[in-house]
């Protein structure tokens, strides 16, 4: 075994003695000719799209496209090396039996390395075999996935989708309990000789566990109460889902500075698991302080104190103070979760505004109790309230009056953020529906019934170009409008409503040429905007309306332009409007901080 061992060791020797001198003159002239700063060019052809880019990620030789050339041999090596390589990189579309001629040569400056490639008939499916086991086997979501990356008889191979399709499964297994699912058959057998495949997979589900016992630790609220925030039942069907819903529901709660929701495997049942959810309690006070500036209220500070949670129960206290040039307010209100403290909750709330501005004098007291349910995407609120206002107007004596007041809002929210920032809505729109009234006969001065509808729509043209509209209609009817409160009439005019127009300045006068209010409403705005950097935008507008006693009524309109900027909490906006029905057509700023919707 030695001595051929030996014998077979002098045959590849005097071989490579024969082949040296031969390779070795034909790389030394070639070095001869070659300039120092030689470099390689790559050249594919035959493939494109996919495949190009596939046998450019698997080409080895591609690292030294464009850049100074190794030695010859080391070129040769790669380069022969390649033709393997692209075989490997057409396999996975199908491509099993390619032609490819390839070559190496010093041309110029550069040392030229050529591929050409015909990928050749592709492998197509034939015998498919792919079933689902277990108690997975009835579940609707498995088929679906079957009908949507399932594999088809006759379609090329592809194995990309022969991975995405096992992917999914093992995802869908995750997020729906089945927690000992596996592959008890995986094969693809190609067949060179008539170019064809067959796929043999069986995916066995096992059994589906169900929710077993939620266990909450570490918190300051009673347990009942935090079980009302869950959207399942023990023994239902385990769903990721439900568990990902429970996370943000908590988190949005503000109880908690941390959430971790998460299966107890480890503790699982026949065919249950546990649930743990480990909190831990946010600081149960908060305070805020802040100043600002607002073109329609003028300089302004805000005090704020929150407690986060009253009792065990979850009752909540919110109460704050904003002073201002032209109002002063402070409300208290107490909030109690409803049966489902995501959705629901019931509030007890106590305001006093003080307000004067351009003759407007006024300071409302208000108590009201509130009913608010969320319906996906609907809000809807039931509202009564007692107010009590003392008003004037110019130099008029100042009256008192009284209103017990049942409403009734609904609000309708669908949006789409543009990008990855959730503060610059891409499409959607919102609508809003408002009806109250009083009746002279129950606590109130005089009888009255109004309605207000406001609505905002945008769209994105382009990702940098967008339209905004915003439409409000208002109504009532009452007994006596003199002694209507301020609170309770329509006024039109300021950042909100008609831009080029002071804040609450539209509408009919008194003799004193004080503005006091309409019974009707009616304002609109067209806005363009454009995006010249990654968090700024240009924008144009027009923005008309009024408020009025009666029909017709003459419509007030400005032009202006303005710049947002896309902030971490909103968009800024700075806005300059003309008022083109004014004497003069005055220029005025408006400044604003708040969502699109």
């Amino acid at each position: 075994m030695v001595r051929l061992g030996t014998v077979g060791g002098w045959l590849l020797v005097s071989q490579l003695i024969l082949h040296i001198p031969a390779s070795f003159a034909q790389e030394s002239e070639e070095r001869q000719r070659a300039p120092e700063d030689a470099k390689v060019k790559v050249t594919i052809e035959g493939v494109d799209g996919e495949l190009e880019d596939n046998v450019r990620g698997y080409l080895s030789i591609m690292e030294l496209d464009g850049k100074a050339a190794p030695a010859r041999f080391r070129l040769r090596f790669l380069q022969q090396r390649g033709e393997e390589q692209i075989r490997e990189a057409l396999a996975p579309f199908g491509y099993y039996k390619p032609t490819i001629e390839s070559s190496l040569e010093l041309t110029g400056s550069n040392w030229e390395v050529y591929y050409s490639i015909a990928p050749g008939e592709p492998v197509r499916l034939d015998q498919i075999d792919i079933r689902i086991l277990g108690d997975g086997k009835d579940d609707p979501k498995f088929q679906k996935i079957l009908t949507d990356y399932g594999l088809t008889s006759g379609n090329i191979l592809r194995h990309s989708a022969y991975e995405t399709l096992k992917t999914r499964l093992r995802n869908l297994a995750t997020e729906r309990g089945y927690y000992n699912a596996r592959f008890t058959e995986q094969t693809v057998q190609v067949e060179l000789t008539d170019l064809s495949a067959d796929v043999t997979l069986y995916y066995d589900t096992s059994v589906r566990y169900s929710f077993g016992e939620t266990t909450f630790c570490c918190s300051e609220l009673n347990n009942d109460f935090l079980h009302r925030f869950l959207n399942y039942e023990e023994g239902d069907a385990f769903q990721t889902r439900e568990l990902l819903d429970l996370q943000v529901a908590l988190s949005g709660s503000q109880y908690f500075s941390s959430i971790e929701v998460a299966p107890d495997w480890q503790n699982r049942g026949d065919s249950t698991v546990p649930i743990t959810v480990d909190i831990k309690p946010n600081e149960r006070d908060r305070y805020q302080f802040g100043l600002g500036y607002g073109t329609d209220t003028g300089a302004r500070a805000t005090v704020g104190f929150d407690r986060r949670w009253v009792n065990a129960k979850g009752h909540k206290l919110n109460s704050i103070l904003r002073l201002s040039q032209v109002q002063n307010t402070g409300f208290v209100s107490y909030i109690i979760p409803g049966n489902d403290p995501v959705t629901d909750q019931y509030s007890l709330t106590g305001e006093i505004t003080d307000r004067s501005y351009q003759e407007q004098r006024s300071t409302l007291y208000r108590f009201t109790a509130r009913d608010t349910r969320h319906f996906n995407n609907w809000q809807r609120t039931y509202q009564l309230g007692w107010q009590r206002e003392d008003f004037a107007f110019g130099d008029q004596p100042t009256r008192s009056s009284n209103f017990l007041i049942p409403s009734v809002e609904v609000s309708l929210v669908e949006s789409t953020s543009l990008g990855d920032n959730r503060n610059l809505v891409e499409d959607g729109y919102r609508i809003s529906a408002y009806v109250q009234g009083a009746s002279s006969s129950v606590l109130s001065e005089t009888s009255f019934v109004s309605a207000q509808l406001s609505a905002k729509w945008v769209h994105s043209y382009t990702d940098k170009f967008r339209m905004l509209l915003r439409g409000e209609l208002g109504g009532m009817a009452v007994s006596d409008f003199s002694v209507l409160s301020p609170s309770l009439r329509f006024f039109a005019g300021g950042d909100y409503s008609v831009r080029g127009y002071e804040f609450e300045q539209l509408g009919p006068r008194n003799e004193e040429g004080v503005v006091i209010g309409g019974r009707y409403l009616a304002t609109g705005s067209v806005e363009f905007d454009y995006r010249v950097a990654e968090s700024w935008r240009l924008a144009v507008f027009s923005d008309f309306g009024n408020s009025f006693m009666d029909w017709p009524v003459t419509i007030k309109q400005s032009y202006g332009i303005g710049v947002r900027w896309i902030s971490p909490i909103g968009p800024v906006r700075f806005d300059v409007a003309q008022a083109v029905d004014e004497p003069g057509n005055p220029w005025r700023i408006h400044l604003t901080l708040g969502p699109d919707l």
